[in-house]
């Protein structure tokens, strides 16, 4: 499922910054609030969207402050210096137009694969200051969540990674919509293929 939505998002990525865009097949992994992290990211960048209809839920993309620079630095057709750069206003705004592209064109293939129309809050962004600061905001104590890790390719300019996270309720209502008849779940919450 997300594979071909975010295909999507990396075609409407590259259309707005004129560049070759490559998304990786994700890596998709169940983590503890306890446990998570994503240090290999910090200083970090989240980027916040409500599923406001067909489903429900947030879906929270976190990249690499650096890689947001370089591709405001691609978009706006200018140079930031990496020692001083900071999210200002006009950043910030081309920052959520960037990913309303790239969710946008990833709920659209979504409604597509799911068969229903799905529609999407406009983003919002924060800076990550410390991983217990986005748990305590995002999640609660001893929750469960899903994470997907993504290869990330600008031709010429970048590659580094970037993950999503989502609550468990909302990928689960994902899995539940694409399997129809073909997803329960056991007694214990596990999504279970049949048939």
């Amino acid at each position: 499922i997300i594979n071909i939505s975010l295909g999507a998002s990396a075609t409407a990525i590259s259309t707005m910054l004129s560049s070759r865009v490559e998304i990786t097949v994700p890596r998709v992994k169940v983590e503890s609030y306890e446990n998570f992290e994503f240090r290999n990211l910090e200083p970090a960048i989240a980027v916040t969207i409500d599923y406001v209809e067909g489903i429900s839920g947030s879906n929270i993309m976190i990249l690499k402050k650096e890689d947001i620079r370089v591709i405001l630095e691609t978009l706006m057709q200018t140079e930031y210096d990496p020692e001083t750069f900071e999210l200002d206003e006009i950043g910030i705004s081309a920052v959520c137009e960037v990913m309303n592209q790239m969710m946008g064109a990833s709920s659209t293939a979504l409604s597509e694969l799911l068969g229903r129309v799905i529609n999407i809050s406009t983003p919002t962004t924060f800076e990550v200051t410390d991983v217990n600061s986005f748990k305590d905001r995002n999640f609660k104590p001893g929750e469960h969540f899903v994470v997907i890790e993504f290869d990330l390719s600008i031709e010429g300019k970048l590659k580094s990674e970037f993950i999503n996270v989502m609550p468990m309720q909302l990928v689960k209502e994902m899995v539940a919509t694409f399997m129809g008849d073909m997803y329960i779940e056991d007694e214990s919450g596990q999504a279970v293929a049949v048939g």
